[in-house]
């Protein structure tokens, strides 16, 4: 969730650095954009409190889910290059997930440095990477040092994800209709019938 944050803020700021308004998100159309709202909600009740009310198959059932909900909303969309990045980012971690039995494998090095525990037991929907763990070179290898707000550890998908979101914002917030200079003169260089 942190590195969302961090990817909003990200394109809201590139969008404003570019000439882009605020307003031109507006019309910012996805399909199944819904999906993407309930990932993420399915993510918050299975990775927080309310997920300890669940048996442990329920939480990776709710993991696995958010993940084909977001990969279905990147299918629909996939002719934006934004969406592209995102999408190669949610599945990096959707395959990391899934052959890891739904967690994704944590470095002991990031755990550190984000100022978490090193154990076994799971961090959120992360878990040290034990010796059976797979694709650990795509899973949480990186982290954002403790002291540093939002500090936590993230994977190259994340990364992907982080990117192809601030990109799609900051595209969005760009002016997207023809300057009226533009069309003028395109006008002018048309021929008149006669």
């Amino acid at each position: 969730m942190f590195i969302l944050v961090i990817a909003v803020v990200g394109g809201l700021l590139a969008g404003t650095l570019f000439g882009g308004s605020l307003a031109n998100l507006e019309r910012l159309s996805l399909r199944l954009a819904w999906m993407v709202v309930l990932a993420l909600l399915l993510q918050i009740v299975a990775f927080s409190p309310l997920g300890d009310w669940l048996p442990h198959s329920a939480v990776i059932g709710l993991h696995f889910l958010s993940y084909a909900l977001l990969l279905a909303c990147v299918a629909a969309n996939i002719r934006r290059p934004p969406i592209v990045c995102f999408g190669i980012g949610v599945l990096s971690n959707a395959v990391t997930i899934v052959v890891n039995v739904g967690y994704m494998p944590a470095s002991r090095g990031a755990l550190r440095l984000a100022g978490l525990p090193v154990s076994t037991h799971p961090h959120n929907n992360s878990e040290l990477a034990g010796a059976g763990a797979h694709l650990t070179f795509l899973g949480d290898i990186f982290a954002l040092p403790h002291g540093v707000p939002l500090a936590n550890i993230f994977s190259i998908g994340d990364l992907l994800i982080a990117i192809g979101l601030a990109w799609l914002i900051a595209e969005g917030m760009r002016e997207t209709s023809v300057p009226d200079d533009a069309s003028a003169d395109s006008a002018q260089a048309e021929p008149v019938p006669r």
